[in-house]
């Protein structure tokens, strides 16, 4: 060894120095001292070791098991979001068939009830000629539909047939412009006139035969009176939905609507009428009369006093 060799450089720091030489010494102590000291010791210096890395596994663990948590949670949310998906689509699904079932139901206590045989039939469409206020059924001549046959819902009338194929047919609906059907005040069948289109879409105009006698309260409804023989008497038309204040002249403007929203009916059925050439003749002479006199929609006979007293 050179002259200059020392254990302890003077570049050392005095801290380093100090502690390597605690350690030496604490090691020996550990070797060769008693059990009581190794132990110690041990718990000096090993304990915090031991609790430090089992402090790391621990962290280490509760990410790994908390990342894996979250995964299947996350799957689990996923499956559930699926299966409500499913349930809701069913349940859509069981809400149809449970109102059709009762549409159903309500068509079969229709059929039970109704004086005349009755086809039942299904719309299939709306005709899309803006003009035309018409739906499209899937009977025709196969089950005996014919035309001018009167078609009914559970609610009321619906319109007529007016075109007749093999497998589907074609009924005018009372709203069109072109269909009259003879009408009586339900709660006083002596007020009686005829029902037919408006142009505004969803309402009808009610034409009063005799102007002396309008007596007509608002949610009145209007039957068929049976006069044109096409029609059966005392089938629901529509209802008077508001009777508007008198005007200075005393006339009073009201709305007449169906009975049902028609462009949304989903079960007719279409009665099976008895000598229906004869009776749409009628119907058909009764509508151009009514055509050539027309009568205006308000209640030109009803003064201010007798609106007021109404």
């Amino acid at each position: 060894m050179g002259d200059n060799y020392q254990l302890f450089r003077r570049t050392t720091p005095d801290w380093v120095r100090l502690a390597v030489a605690s350690v030496c010494a604490l090691a020996m102590m550990a070797v060769n001292g008693p059990p009581l000291v190794r132990q110690s010791l041990s718990y000096l210096f090993v304990t915090p070791v031991q609790r430090t890395v089992y402090l790391a596994r621990t962290w280490v663990a509760d990410k790994v098991v908390h990342s894996y948590h979250i995964a299947t949670l996350a799957r689990q949310n996923q499956d559930l979001v699926a299966q409500n998906q499913a349930y809701a689509i069913r349940l859509q699904a069981l809400s149809k068939d449970e109102t059709e079932n009762k549409a159903l139901r309500a068509q079969l206590g229709l059929k039970d009830t109704a004086p005349y045989p009755i086809i039942s039939a299904q719309a299939l469409y709306q005709v899309t000629d803006p003009y035309m206020r018409k739906l499209v059924l899937n009977a025709g001549s196969h089950e005996g539909v014919q035309l001018g046959q009167p078609v009914v819902a559970v609610d009321g009338l619906v319109g007529q047939i007016t075109d007749v194929q093999a497998d589907h047919s074609e009924v005018t609906l009372i709203t069109d412009t072109k269909v009259n059907v003879p009408v009586m005040v339900q709660r006083n069948p002596s007020v009686r006139g005829f029902i037919s289109g408006d142009k505004s879409e969803g309402f009808l105009e009610l034409r009063i035969f005799n102007q002396e006698n309008t007596d007509l309260l608002k949610d009145d409804v209007l039957v068929t009176s049976g006069l044109d023989g096409l029609y059966p008497a005392n089938i629901a038309v529509a209802k008077v939905a508001e009777i508007a204040p008198a005007s200075a002249d005393g006339r009073s403007a009201i709305t007449i609507v169906p009975m049902m929203h028609l462009m949304t009916v989903r079960y007719v059925g279409i009665l099976q009428i008895a000598n229906l050439a004869e009776m749409k003749l009628r119907s058909d002479t009764q509508t151009d009369l009514a055509r050539d006199n027309p009568v205006p929609a308000t209640l030109g006979a009803r003064t201010r006093e007798q609106y007021t007293k109404n």
